[in-house]
């Protein structure tokens, strides 16, 4: 009798499954049309729930997946303007990420974007804009670079304190590049805890809380590490030299357009500071010592002479881009008057650095 009842059982649960699996067939069919407008995006949407029944079942939320994937995709095509995508942030209903359901569906369809379309309905639903909504985790040539804000960090605090391991994988990755565009900023560093108690070991884990340690030195408040600079004359500089100014440091090469394309605003950045006496501009290279000849051209040829110019200068103990992590120029630095680190990650010359400056002078 039992063995009777436990093959039905087993009949049953796979005739449930047979069941589902033709339904979630149907409805990828049916999410993969081209969507007009956001009216045809809730039809859509709508006329597959009647189909599944129970709101609940793993039929309707494969179906609020989809909805989420494509309405998503609609948000970020119209970079958020089309006045119809206020009706569909309505319409789209809430989703649990840890939801086993909600698991699968994502292994199976890009989980890295659905995570992104995700927190960017959430953060549009609370009122935020699109620039501030869309993510700024990763690197994406569809939209200009922003600093990460609060909705960026809210996603990367709830991803890895949750039990997704899939998503925690793809933000660990993510992470790495963080640490080298960003560095440790109190925001990351409070991730640190959730990633050693939430996140399963493994070689990249490791490698993440590595990166913790070598990014240390170079956060807020600590002493800025003391190397080697040389100017063209052959004078040797290390920050210490100018304790009792806040430094703006310029870290560029000659081989780098972009550092070249700002250098202009970081010039005009200096005019603007110029009758402040406690207050040092200078311009970093990170050029070979073979290209030499072809830094003092360049500091010529780009009317950078009103700048204090430095170079790196290796020696044994002192390796300027090993010491700060200078992955890609440009970087700019800010230093305070106590030799102590503001950020060696700040934003580019502009407004935004400007009024870091001034805060600072304050």
């Amino acid at each position: 009798m039992k063995i009777k009842i436990l093959i039905f059982l087993q009949l049953f649960h796979f005739s449930l499954f047979a069941q589902n699996n033709n339904f979630y067939q149907h409805l990828k069919q049916e999410w993969t049309k081209e969507f007009s407008d956001a009216k045809d995006i809730i039809k859509t949407y709508r006329e597959n729930m009647k189909e599944t029944g129970k709101r609940n079942t793993p039929s309707a939320i494969q179906n609020k997946c989809f909805m989420l994937i494509q309405s998503g995709r609609y948000i970020i095509q119209n970079k958020g303007e089309k006045a119809d995508i206020k009706f569909l942030l309505r319409e789209i209903p809430p989703i649990k990420l840890n939801n086993p359901t909600v698991t699968a569906f994502i292994q199976e369809n890009n989980p890295g974007q659905f995570t992104d379309y995700y927190y960017m309905i959430q953060a549009l639903k609370k009122g935020e804009s699109f620039d501030e909504a869309r993510d700024g985790i990763s690197f994406s040539t569809q939209f200009p670079v922003r600093p990460l804000n609060h909705n960026d960090y809210t996603k990367l605090k709830e991803i890895l304190s949750g039990n997704n391991t899939l998503l925690h994988q793809i933000y660990l990755k993510k992470l790495k590049f963080l640490f080298q565009n960003n560095g440790c900023p109190k925001e990351i560093a409070d991730l640190r805890p959730s990633i050693e108690s939430h996140v399963v070991d493994s070689p990249l884990k490791q490698e993440i809380l590595s990166l913790y340690e070598q990014y240390a030195p170079l956060r807020e408040g600590m002493p800025a590490p003391l190397s080697s600079l040389q100017d063209a004359n052959g004078i040797l500089y290390t920050f210490n030299d100018f304790k009792g100014k806040v430094i703006v440091a310029d870290i560029w090469a000659t081989w780098c357009c972009s550092c070249i394309e700002k250098m202009p605003k970081f010039i005009q950045l200096q005019n603007e500071f110029r009758n402040q006496k406690d207050i040092l501009f200078i311009s970093i290279s990170i050029d070979q010592k073979n290209a030499r000849n072809k830094w003092l051209k360049a500091l010529e040829e780009n009317k950078m002479t009103g700048l204090l110019n430095l170079i790196s200068y290796p020696t044994e103990n002192s390796h300027f881009e090993t010491d700060y992590h200078v992955i890609g120029v440009p970087r700019y630095f800010i230093i305070d008057k106590e030799g102590k680190i503001v950020t060696v990650f700040a934003p580019g010359p502009g407004k935004e650095m400007k009024e870091l400056i001034q805060n600072i002078l304050k």
